[in-house]
């Protein structure tokens, strides 16, 4: 038996860049490619470890480590039934829409969702999601929609949470008290 066909936040990326790919993605049937591809393995690591550090900035968080779809929207429900929480990657559905957030901080019916993105940003510039003309810059548009399109789904599994969303990443401009930290990054996070 097939279990339910979810529309990710990786499908829904898929999907915007090209929405032939989001009919072939995950059927048995078609091979996929990128599974084997050892760069792409290399810059997910990269993100692993970023996303492991912005774990703590956020103390005594639960994190959701399950893959199974049913099981992890069940620790996800338990803890929400907590007046403050925070968790990492719970799983958040409504109807056929599924999204594992990075982080979730709860208190109350407020709600912060940060997205942890191991991409650099210049918190110096104005403006730095747009363009001159004030469309969005092609290179933050997938960030953008990936947190767009999370905010969408917790809005809509919480219509009276107040919900802010955040990207969170590297600042460009912080100097690093730390000489060779990211050679040591990986060292640390996996002596945790």
């Amino acid at each position: 038996m097939v279990g339910p066909r979810y529309l990710t936040k990786s499908r829904f990326k898929l999907g915007m860049e090209c929405p032939t790919k989001l009919f072939y993605t995950k059927k048995k049937e078609y091979f996929d490619s990128k599974m084997d591809d050892s760069f792409l393995a290399a810059l997910a690591e990269g993100g692993f470890q970023v996303g492991e550090l912005a774990k703590y900035y956020h103390p005594g968080g639960h994190d959701i480590t399950t893959l199974d779809y049913e099981e992890a929207e069940k620790q996800t429900n338990e803890l929400l039934k907590e007046k403050k929480v925070i968790i990492f990657e719970p799983a958040i559905r409504f109807n056929n829409l599924f999204i594992r957030i990075d982080i979730l901080v709860k208190d109350g019916n407020r709600f912060e969702l940060i997205e942890v993105k191991a991409k650099s940003f210049d918190d110096e510039l104005e403006d730095a999601f747009l363009n001159k003309n004030g469309t969005i810059a092609a290179g933050w548009k997938s960030y953008l929609f990936d947190v767009a399109f999370q905010r969408h789904v917790l809005a809509s599994k919480f219509p009276k949470g107040k919900i802010d969303s955040f990207l969170m990443m590297a600042d460009k401009n912080s100097k690093c008290p730390v000489d060779g930290l990211n050679q040591k990054l990986s060292i640390l996070l996996f002596l945790v």
